[in-house]
């Protein structure tokens, strides 16, 4: 239990990375948001705060706020769930609004990105369901919810990366490939370091953690499919 004893700590870590990542995306234009885009940032927002304050419920001895504090926490969790596949249109209304003329991705990129974030939704379910049937073994309990936050940063850290690059190129010079690369540069070897802390190099969850990254490497080649496109248009716009 000992590598567990300041997990509280190293939750602040990924829940800081995740805020810088979507402040412009979110706060610098907040009232134009959707109410489907402000219940998921909040209740993302609160399942990172709940994963650094369960740990340190655990560690100094309150388990009964502990347990209860954690049936609140799963029903967040399909709060989250429930309006991170509500936003899936998001990527479809970029890729209508597609301008071959203008700097920027090409639309392939808009479906890849959807299901790529699908595919992420469901290793946070997944991980979240790893977690409940864990519940009476504190090492897999623990890591499943660490790496339940791991699973749901990339897209608000790519957010960032994107301004962060478009800041600093002019607009024929930017390139999505800049944005998946410097996106893993902080996303691996963080995720690789919290797994040699707390002993789970080996671990499934590790391995889904990799294998997203591999998925978000091939957002382009995924999303240019007529007939993947064709399929998310009717499933998603229904």
């Amino acid at each position: 239990m000992d590598r567990y004893k300041n997990l509280h700590l190293w939750m602040i870590i990924p829940f800081v990375i995740v805020q810088i990542g979507i402040f412009n995306f979110y706060w610098t234009s907040v009232s134009s948001k959707t109410w489907e885009i402000h219940f998921h940032y909040w209740l993302v927002t609160f399942w990172y705060l709940l994963v650094i304050v369960q740990p340190y419920l655990a560690v100094n001895g309150k388990i009964v706020n502990h347990r209860t504090l954690g049936i609140f926490g799963f029903l967040l969790a399909g709060g989250v769930i429930f309006t991170g596949l509500s936003i899936l249109d998001i990527p479809l209304k970029l890729a209508a609004a597609y301008d071959p003329g203008k700097p920027g991705p090409p639309v392939s990129f808009y479906y890849g990105t959807l299901v790529v974030e699908l595919i992420s939704m469901i290793a946070f379910a997944y991980a979240v369901t790893k977690s409940i049937l864990n519940r009476h073994d504190v090492k897999e309990h623990s890591w499943w919810l660490v790496c339940s936050v791991f699973y749901m940063m990339a897209p608000a850290l790519g957010r960032g990366m994107i301004l962060f690059w478009r800041t600093i190129l002019p607009p024929e010079d930017f390139n999505p490939i800049l944005v998946l690369i410097s996106t893993e540069l902080v996303y691996l070897p963080l995720l690789l370091i919290f797994a040699a802390k707390f002993g789970k190099i080996k671990h499934q969850a590790l391995v889904i953690g990799i294998l997203l990254i591999v998925i978000r490497f091939l957002r382009l080649p995924i999303g240019s499919s007529e007939t993947l496109q064709d399929f998310l248009k009717m499933v998603i716009l229904w």
